[in-house]
């Protein structure tokens, strides 16, 4: 999938490849959370069933189901390309015009230029492939993908036909988009959403008293109650209000197994923080590993800022995430020492591995030259020339260059890095590292020329 931005915060024109891994790097203020925000929230809209389908393509769709909304649909697969083209391209539109604007809660007028256009890169699923998308209690759609058709073999929970012509209308993301990954999110905010998510249920439940209140006396303020929720409603970003919901939300999800709980995703996040998460009456708590015969049990809310940064990561792993998902980590390294920085890059390839995309946007070196140093090791892995030393080093085994897209954020746009059996090269940081260096070599010298004088 490749995103082309226009005029989206310091971002004037930019293009974008999404890989298995897509890495912005960058300094401050240039432009990386307004791009992993906008991607966010379109994938966010489409993985919901957004946008109706064209009139044309709808209509064609209601003409095919009968009064049980069941039906067999055979469509050419040029056809199909034809309907996925056209659906992305309308998708992208509508996003353009009111989505951007949503996404970061602020006016139409502030991204009244803003212009989003997309553009699939993958093609149909192989000759003989079937995909099954369901909507519970609502349709059932599997899909036969055949050598010059495909064939839709559609279903209802309800024989209520207007709940068909509705559900006709927002089959566009399931039958021609059936391939676009469900995103989640952990924004930069997420260390103060584990400290805070209560305090903001609290003024929650205040607003909707205060709701019940000027229902009941018939509002004395002289306007509607509406235009005064305008003034006291949340100023979040979309990923951050997503990310407050899903905090509240962990208690409900503890039953749940998501795709990767058998292979234990959530034990690389455990490892990499020496301990343990649990949630206990709507609190989410700590655990340590025992050290030297001590541990500590602690509310997450006064654990360290790591453990706190982690945590949605943790229960995401744990009880939510599917295959084929798409997780945007922004700024992974922070609160991070060095060490754990460089173990985050071996916890991306892990999930990579096992079929999750990832997007991350970062400053850290650490990350990204661990990173390259997973791309030579699969590399030499590949080539039959990994030495015994480096299977412990990258046991997985490591990251194919193919999988990899990487960006510098910089001069109001994207400039794309070079990916090789290197690894990924991003002068950005090399032209810091390069200027420290010669900074620290020169005065050491000078230091050396002052003791030689003194003496």
């Amino acid at each position: 999938m490749k995103f082309h931005f226009e005029h989206i915060g310091p971002i004037e024109v930019a293009d974008l490849e999404l890989g298995d891994l897509t890495i912005i790097a960058g300094g401050n203020n240039t432009g990386k959370t307004y791009l992993v925000y906008t991607i966010y929230g379109f994938l966010k809209a489409l993985a919901s069933a957004w946008p109706p389908l064209p009139v044309r393509t709808r209509n064609q769709l209601e003409g095919l189901l009968n009064a049980e909304f069941s039906g067999r649909l055979a469509v050419d697969r040029e056809e199909m390309r034809r309907l996925r083209r056209r659906t992305i391209e309308y998708a992208a539109s509508l996003f353009s015009k009111t989505g951007i604007s949503r996404v970061f809660s602020s006016p139409k007028t502030a991204f009244a230029d803003a212009c989003l256009s997309v553009e699939l890169g993958a093609d149909l699923p192989s000759n003989g492939e079937y995909v099954t998308l369901s909507r519970v209690d609502v349709y059932r759609v599997l899909a036969q993908y055949g050598k010059e058709k495909v064939y839709l073999d559609l279903r209802s929970g309800t024989p209520d036909p207007d709940v068909g012509r509705v559900a006709a209308g927002t089959l566009a993301t399931s039958i021609a988009l059936p391939d676009i990954p469900r995103p989640f999110i952990l924004s930069a905010e997420r260390f103060a959403i584990s400290l805070f998510y209560k305090e903001l249920d609290f003024t929650k439940s205040r607003l909707v008293g205060w709701l019940q209140q000027q229902a009941e006396q018939g509002s004395h303020l002289g306007h509607p109650p509406p235009l005064e929720v305008g003034r006291i409603a949340s100023r979040y970003a979309m990923p951050v209000s997503d990310n407050i919901d899903f905090t509240r939300s962990i208690e409900d999800i503890l039953h749940r197994e998501g795709d990767f709980f058998a292979v234990k995703l959530h034990e690389e996040v455990k490892e990499l923080m020496g301990g343990d998460y649990d949630s206990t009456d709507g609190v989410i708590r700590f655990k340590s590993k025992e050290r030297d015969h001590h541990t500590f049990d602690i509310p997450l809310h006064i654990a360290s800022s790591s453990a706190r940064g982690l945590s949605d990561l943790y229960f995401y792993l744990r009880h939510v995430a599917s295959k084929g998902d798409i997780l945007f980590i922004d700024e992974p390294e922070t609160h991070l020492d060095t060490a754990n920085q460089v173990q985050f890059a071996h916890v991306i390839s892990r999930l990579v591995q096992a079929g999750l995309k990832v997007l991350v946007s970062t400053h850290s070196d650490y990350l990204i030259k661990e990173i390259n140093n997973l791309v030579m090791v699969d590399h030499l892995r590949r080539n039959g020339r990994l030495d015994r030393k480096y299977l412990s080093y990258a046991p997985g085994g490591g990251l194919g260059r193919e999988q990899i897209r990487a960006y510098v954020a910089e001069d109001n746009s994207l400039t794309p890095c070079v990916v090789d059996q290197y690894g990924i090269d991003a002068p950005v940081f090399d032209k810091t590292i390069d200027r420290i260096n010669r900074a620290s070599t020169d005065l050491a010298f000078a230091v050396t020329d002052a003791e030689e004088v003194e003496k």
